[in-house]
């Protein structure tokens, strides 16, 4: 009987569930190309394993399987063995300027398509681990929607809503489907499935764990390359500060400003150090440029220029270097040379009198300073950018996509306060991401699936073992029966069935067992007027009778080592070996007297009597018909004499051809 859904078999139902699935997949067209593309190629051959077109089924599973198998190889082999820089030549080379995350989806829904076209390729059969393969999917499809990480870039978990409810409709297709089928072996999947689906959960919490603690490490490395450029550039500061300290204290021994040759030479060595210095100026208490270095279509042009009136923006740095003494240093502001930066202003202070010659203005260009930096990380590592405030100051982006994560180090200059936000790049991200995680993930669903199978197969061997031994309890009390009914056969062929004594066919064979035995006695015995027993006191009465006198006889026989038998009717026969007629006669008389104690009686109360007759084989071959007849004439003797008697066979008529 079909399982129904509603009014719907489930045999119908189930190719409409995974057609649901390939809608659901396509509403996203936009940004989820290799996602839609393979949820249609496992709805394709999952539905045509629903419509029972398993060839058709496998044309599709196979090639899409060996895409997932490509993707998650790229996920798990090495840097040192296939480097991103391979991966994404590789793809290159297929469409240009492709990435290998173009062409690969996300971790988990890639794991959660991969053991769905495994479970078609293992058509569903509970023996080669379908239901854990559609469990462990369901617990990938359980993590996308429960497992909190970003959804872009090389640390992607999950896709979007759509993908995610298509990936539901592929796996309640394949529920729904084989449920019915797996009924007969419910038990065995189930010993089977919760320690290996137990199994499958731990890992998942392993490889997740694994994968925060190398989002951690990553994010840390980040903030510390953030810190460290941030430290380079405070220092890079106050090293150049420094340095232009003791440049302004050089001239307080000269009586007059410096001339441009000397102030060439001297602020040359200085702009070797600091190649950032946008320029190294020398202002008179006017605020005139007298001097510039270096010499060029920048700073030219501003010899002569009053900075009062140029640059309004320093004047209040500018002033206290040329009217108080001390040391101005502008905010970050638009320099002349058209890029932002800061002006330090350092008096130039006359050893003699203390009188003021001028200034030096020291233009620090950030801009430049940020690049001479920034060049020392490689443009593919991160995506460097200083700002004021929100004002971009400088920026060093990277040379392909930028990583889900930015690290924002705050740098405190003098009284400036910067920002330095750090980016990594995408590629070096996954360059240097460690594949620990997703090996232990692949690891340990591997040996959650060989569980699987080893558990069922137990399952199975033992319930073919218990149907092995049920057969073979069968089988036994079968053969019990069997050889009991041939025994009552071989017995009923032997015996009489009344009196459970020997018939003549087993009285036959003992006389031939004892033929070399001499003397060799027969009794041949009768219940005189039996017929009037059956007649009067009915067959019933007639027949305890004569299993009274078999009971008897078997007695008295069996003591004196003789065999008692039923000829039929009320004859009976005893073979007495090495009895002489005179034994033979005296077992036949005790016999006589047992009946008689039994105290058998006629209707009309008389005794039941017996007669016999008595015939011994003293030497000679034996015959054992003659013998027979001997006793019976010798029977019929004590029959016509009156009955109740024993007769022997003494004549020679009596006798056997072989006796005397």
């Amino acid at each position: 009987m079909k399982y129904r859904l509603g009014a719907l078999p489930l045999s119908a139902a189930a190719p409409l569930v995974a057609l649901l699935g390939l809608l659901m997949a396509s509403l996203p067209l936009a940004g989820a190309g290799t996602e839609l593309i393979l949820i249609g190629l496992t709805a394709a051959g999952q539905l045509a394993w629903h419509l029972r077109h398993l060839m058709l089924s496998r044309l599709v599973t196979w090639p899409t399987l060996a895409w997932l198998a490509i993707a998650l190889l790229s996920y798990q082999l090495p840097e040192a063995w296939v480097s991103q820089a391979d991966w994404n030549r590789w793809e290159g080379r297929l469409m240009a300027g492709s990435h290998i995350d173009d062409w690969r989806p996300p971790l988990l829904m890639l794991l959660c398509l991969g053991l769905l076209n495994l479970s078609l390729l293992t058509r569903t059969r509970a023996n080669l681990g379908a239901p854990l393969l559609m469990g462990t999917a369901g617990l990938a499809l359980l993590a996308q929607l429960l497992a909190p990480h970003p959804t872009d870039g090389p640390l992607a978990l999950s896709p979007d809503g759509p993908l995610l409810a298509a990936q539901a409709c592929l796996l309640l297709a394949q529920l729904v489907d084989i449920l019915g089928g797996w009924r007969t072996s419910r038990n065995s999947i189930l010993r089977a499935l919760w320690p290996s689906l137990l199994l499958a959960t731990l890992t998942m919490g392993l490889w997740y764990h694994q994968h925060r603690d190398a989002d951690r490490q990553q994010q840390q490395a980040i903030a510390e390359l953030g810190q460290r450029l941030g430290q380079r550039l405070s220092d890079e500061i106050d090293d150049h500060l420094a340095a232009m300290r003791r440049f302004a204290a050089s001239w307080r021994w000269q009586d007059a400003p410096p001339s441009a040759d000397q102030w060439a030479y001297q602020a040359e060595l200085y702009h070797q150090d600091f190649p950032y210095l946008l320029n190294i100026a020398f202002i008179d208490p006017r605020s005139r440029i007298l001097h510039v270095h270096p010499a060029n279509a920048y700073n030219t042009p501003l010899l002569g220029t009053r900075l009062f009136e140029a640059q309004p923006d320093g004047r209040e740095a500018l002033g206290k270097a040329l009217h108080d003494g001390t040391i101005g240093q502008t905010r970050v502001i638009a320099l002349l040379q058209g890029q932002p930066g800061m002006v330090h202003y350092l008096p130039v202070i006359q050893a003699r009198d203390a009188r003021i010659l001028g200034a030096v203005g020291v233009v620090v260009g950030l801009r430049s300073m940020a690049d001479t930096l920034f060049r020392q990380v490689a443009p593919d590592t991160a995506a460097l950018t200083l700002l004021d405030g929100e004002r971009l100051l400088a920026h060093q982006g990277t040379a392909r996509r930028p990583g889900p994560w930015r690290h924002a180090s705050p740098l405190t200059l003098d009284d400036l306060s910067l920002t330095l936000i750090t980016r990594p790049g995408h590629d070096a991200l996954l360059a240097r991401r460690p594949r620990l995680p997703v090996v232990t993930l692949a690891a340990g669903l591997t040996l959650a699936y060989l569980l699987y199978l080893a558990l069922f197969a137990r399952r199975y061997m033992q319930l073919q073992h218990r149907q092995a031994r049920r057969s073979n309890r069968e089988l036994r009390r079968e053969v019990r029966n069997r050889t009991r009914l041939q025994q009552e056969v071989e017995w009923l062929a032997t015996h009489d069935e009344l009196t459970r004594l020997p018939n003549r066919r087993r009285f036959l064979q003992v006389l031939a067992e004892h033929d070399r035995v001499r003397p060799l006695s027969v009794l041949l015995c009768d219940i005189d007027h039996f017929k009037l027993v059956n007649d009067r006191l009915g067959h019933l009465v007639g027949d305890r009778y004569l299993a009274e006198l078999g009971r008897l006889g078997h007695a008295v026989l069996d003591a004196a080592g003789g065999v008692f038998a039923r000829l039929g009717g009320e004859e009976f026969v005893a073979c007495l070996p090495g009895s002489s007629a005179e034994d033979a006669e005296a077992v036949a008389r005790r016999l006589q007297a047992a009946l008689a104690e039994s105290r058998l009686t006629h209707q009309d109360g008389a005794p039941v009597t017996l007669s016999v007759g008595v015939a011994t084989l003293d030497e000679g071959p034996l015959v054992a018909d003659e013998l027979l007849q001997a006793a019976d004439d010798a029977l019929y003797r004590a029959k016509s004499l009156g009955r109740d008697r024993i007769e022997r066979a003494t004549s020679p008529a009596d006798l056997p051809v072989g006796g005397p």
